[in-house]
């Protein structure tokens, strides 16, 4: 007998999906205020989140007060089509559950982006500093800063990613690294911008030096696949409504301890310089 049951609120179809074709067997890998990662034997992961955090590519949403009070980290985690049961004290029902869709949009290619929106995006063109004095750690910065030039200048060259994209993977602090927080934010440009050719090599040559969250984030990313946060930048920009434009930054921004903010910074500076950024009509 279940402690706690209740049905889910949405999950991602791909998750969905590939639950249909093999159930996951694994534990509970981490448990936050909003949210509960699970490691499955055979390396996929699942995030439980509350409404607050949002869809994402492998997510299941709970729309449930303190779901997480009963489990604890190592908890035996099995999930299949049905449903996901966490040692016997947590039954999450997946059945006429509602699927949330992770493929992002793709811009078209008469759009130009507005010279207003364009002086949003440029505020993140440069790596903030941290609110704190935790993370000053100023070598890493650095580093990150340099890396993060070099894979630039080798998208914008034609040049090898190879490198610089192994260099910046797990580099910083945290369960998703400053570099593939970076990666992440340039992902979502590559293929918002139709520049697609280089997703699977970056996600397949960063998951081997990262952690297992940051690689299912890039896996997905490979496949266009980003959270529901990414989607609401991605329309607010295809708007041109520059009020909708900032409340989509902002939310990126306060996404984790500075995740959102270094994501924001692989973004812009790869959109800006695309043709969807550089021809930027005057307003």
């Amino acid at each position: 007998m279940f402690a706690q049951s209740f049905t889910a609120y949405s999950i991602s179809r791909p998750l969905f999906e590939s639950l249909e074709k093999k159930p996951l067997t694994g534990y509970v890998a981490g448990i936050y205020n909003y949210s509960c990662n699970i490691i499955g034997d055979d390396g996929r992961i699942i995030t439980l989140a509350l409404p607050s955090i949002g869809n994402g590519p492998f997510s299941i949403l709970i729309n449930v007060q303190n779901p997480f009070a009963a489990i604890n980290p190592k908890m035996d985690v099995r999930a299949g089509h049905y449903g996901l049961t966490i040692d016997n004290k947590l039954f999450i029902n997946l059945e006429s559950v509602d699927y949330w869709v992770p493929r992002l949009i793709q811009f078209p290619r008469s759009f130009y982006l507005k010279t207003s929106n364009a002086e949003l995006l440029n505020d993140y063109t440069q790596w903030l500093e941290p609110l704190d004095e935790i993370s000053t750690d100023k070598i890493v910065k650095d580093k990150l800063i340099a890396r993060a030039m070099e894979l630039q200048k080798a998208l914008s060259n034609g040049n090898s990613i190879k490198r610089p994209v192994i260099n910046l993977a797990g580099l910083g602090f945290g369960l998703t690294p400053s570099g593939d927080d970076y990666l992440l934010g340039l992902m979502a440009s590559l293929w918002l911008t139709r520049n697609t050719t280089g997703l699977e090599e970056i996600a397949r040559l960063a998951c081997k030096k990262t952690t297992s969250l940051s690689a299912a984030f890039l896996k997905a990313g490979s496949k266009g696949e980003f959270a529901e946060c990414w989607h609401r930048l991605a329309l607010a920009i295809l708007s041109q409504e520059k009020i909708s434009v900032q409340a989509a930054i902002t939310e990126i921004e306060r996404m984790g301890s500075y995740s959102g903010r270094d994501a924001l910074f692989g973004f812009t500076t790869h959109f800006l310089k695309s043709r969807f950024g550089a021809e930027v009509s005057q307003n």
